[in-house]
This record gives C-alpha cells, sequence and structure tokens, in this order.
C-alpha cells in the first residue's frame, strides 16, 4: 500500500471496538440523530423535542432510553420534569466531521464532474 501521509494506527481488538460500533450503531438511527442534535442546543425536556420533532413523547422517551445507555445523554430532573442534555460535545464533533467530509467529498465530485 502507497504512504499517502496517513498516520500508522494500531488496530484494536475486537473488544476494544465493540464499544465505538454500539455509539455508531445508536447515532446510525434518523430519530436518535434529530433528538441529540435538538439536545445539543441546550438543556431540553421530553415534551419539548417531541414538539419540535413532532414525535410523540412516548417515542422520545425511548429513544432518549438508548441514548442514556450509550452515556450520549444525561438527564437532570427540575421538581416534576427531566432537562436531557448532551454529556460532552463529542456526539456533535462527530457529526460535523461527517457532515464535513460528505461536503468536502460532493465538492470533489462536483468538480471531477466538471473536467
Amino acid at each position: 500500500m502507497g504512504d499517502q501521509g496517513t498516520k500508522k494506527i494500531d488496530l484494536p481488538s475486537k473488544e476494544e471496538l465493540q464499544p465505538i460500533i454500539e455509539i455508531f450503531k445508536t447515532m446510525s438511527d434518523p430519530t436518535r440523530m434529530k433528538i441529540l442534535l435538538t439536545v445539543a442546543q441546550g438543556s431540553i425536556t421530553v415534551s419539548d423535542i417531541a414538539q419540535t420533532l413532532n414525535l410523540s413523547a412516548s417515542n422520545v422517551s425511548h429513544q432518549l432510553r438508548f441514548l442514556k445507555q450509550e452515556r450520549l445523554v444525561t438527564g437532570k430532573r427540575v421538581d416534576k420534569q427531566v432537562f436531557y442534555s448532551l454529556i460532552d460535545d463529542h456526539v456533535l464533533q462527530i457529526y460535523q466531521l461527517t457532515k464535513a467530509h460528505i461536503e468536502e467529498k460532493n465538492e470533489k465530485q462536483n468538480n471531477y464532474l466538471k473536467k
């Protein structure tokens, strides 16, 4: 293989790779991704997420369970409501990097087709 200036990465074991794969599986669901992006804008309740995304509160709660299980979001109870927020900005960074990658790939493809 040719060296294209990439850094050598030690290949992880299957056990090391599994939690990473689980995060990508969780984020690959369109509803969960929309919830993550909504929660990334600031602390928000289930009912507000549901209203913003035009989903049922039960569907949002169900999806939030997956996101909490993968430690992507956290909930903080204030009186009778729970406000959800991202645990950290890494999820948002993954989204932004992936989006930038796709936009760059599309731009390169468009430039190639113009030739």
